[in-house]
């Protein structure tokens, strides 16, 4: 039971970790920068769409901290290394296969390329070291 409450919490932390950042960055750079959050909500920009977007990540968080849980034993290192590659690894996965379909396409701009760069390092990074020092073992 303990190690459920550790995933839950864990997840729902990562989730929030995941939205602030996603928050700060749309504050500077005026758009949602991940592609696959741009193509969920087309709608205008209102409370309503933060609270999709909110639970949207801490869904994230949710099912990053389940695949941590299950993957943990397998991973090098210490717990902050854990977390940092866990992180890292999402964050290559998800944010890759759409980078170099805009590539492909055209809708290229360097804003946007640093602002993927950046959003995503740093919020899957982050959300991957909360996840490992919740989820110590």
């Amino acid at each position: 039971m303990d190690k459920i409450i550790k995933m839950l919490l864990a997840g729902i932390l990562a989730g929030f970790i995941l939205f602030l950042v996603a928050s700060i960055s749309y504050k500077y750079t005026g758009r949602i920068s991940d592609p696959s959050l741009r193509e969920l909500f087309r709608d205008e920009v209102s409370m309503k769409w933060f609270y999709k977007l909110l639970m949207l990540n801490v869904g994230m968080g949710l099912i990053m901290a389940i695949f941590y849980a299950l993957m943990s034993k397998g991973m090098p290192g210490g717990s902050l290394l854990k977390g940092a590659f866990w992180g890292f690894v999402v964050w290559a996965i998800l944010i890759s296969q759409q980078l170099i379909m805009s590539l492909v396409a055209g809708k290229f701009t360097a804003d946007l390329i640093i602002s993927w760069l950046a959003q995503g390092l740093v919020s899957y990074v982050a959300a991957g070291l909360c996840i490992s020092l919740i989820y110590k073992d």
